[in-house]
């Protein structure tokens, strides 16, 4: 009776394997250590704006067996363009000390350093790219081959993530304006933005368009000057996504009396690059 009992038994094992070998719907479990054979990044194609500090990238491990290592092996732009921005290192301040959370300002500065880091690097951890602020990334679509371990070996995905790079953005205006704001960077220096208001698709100088009083939780700027060119202010970069509001002064003219409203829209947008700008807005 025993020996019949392990010849079953042997028999099912024959069959179980026979089963992971040749019929198609079985699927093959992975060993202690193995690398999946589907990972890779969640959305493979990303967007990001130069000059902004932030973290890209959910990678999905499957069945791998975990920790994974990650590693930047290669980076090359889909045109040909120079990568070398994409290396160039910036200053970060690190806190080398715990933080107890009475410290005076002289007391945080000696629990902290300043070191070096590339622009863009991987997250070994995460697998998440990683971007510094005041990066000078040209606009670009950038391809990163990642190299992913564990304990059983590694394995290196090609174009694992692409990431295209623009160097300014409007993300978004109120219905009420004509058309989308316009962006153009027209120079390196100085730092600044001249807004140009256009009414009825007439230009007006710079004493026709304003900004509320809240405007310093837009983007931040100093105001400069009001000119036929249109109104002029000194930033600090890098212009982060806020609010900004903006008013058009409206003068009709009724029965020869001049009469002056005013009608504001607000609008988003977003300058990661240090430059000389003009934004041209639309009612």
């Amino acid at each position: 009776m025993k020996r019949k009992n392990t010849l079953r038994l042997f028999g099912y094992v024959c069959l179980l394997a026979g089963c992971a070998v040749f019929l198609p719907g079985c699927v093959e479990i992975p060993e202690e250590g193995s690398l999946a054979p589907d990972i890779g990044y969640k959305n493979r194609k990303q967007y990001a704006v130069s000059g902004l500090t932030q973290n890209i990238g959910d990678f999905l491990s499957s069945s791998s067996t975990l920790p994974l290592r990650f590693e930047i092996v290669n980076i090359t732009e889909t045109s040909g363009k120079d990568i070398s921005a994409l290396k160039e290192e910036l200053p970060v301040i690190r806190y080398k000390e715990a933080i107890v959370g009475n410290e005076s300002s002289a007391e945080l500065q000696l629990k902290t350093e300043t070191v070096k880091q590339p622009a863009i690097s991987i997250n070994p951890n995460t697998g998440k790219i990683e971007l510094l602020e005041g990066n000078k990334i040209p606009a670009g679509e950038y391809r990163f081959d990642v190299q992913v371990s564990n304990t059983s070996g590694s394995k290196i995905l090609k174009d694992a993530i692409v990431i295209e790079f623009v160097e300014f953005e409007a993300t978004s205006w109120s219905a009420g304006m004509k058309s989308a704001p316009q962006i153009e960077r027209v120079a390196a220096t100085p730092n600044q933005i001249l807004f140009v208001g256009y009414l009825n698709g007439v230009k007006l100088p710079g004493n026709r368009i304003d900004f509320t009083k809240n405007r310093g939780a837009g983007f931040k700027g100093t105001f400069v000057d009001d000119n036929d060119q249109g109104e002029l202010w000194k930033v600090n970069f890098p212009v982060k996504n806020s609010d900004t509001y903006c008013s058009w002064k409206v003068i009709t003219n009724t029965n020869g009396t001049e009469q002056v409203s005013y009608v504001s829209e607000n609008f988003n947008f977003v300058l990661g690059i240090p430059g000389s700008y003009v934004i041209r807005l639309y009612k």
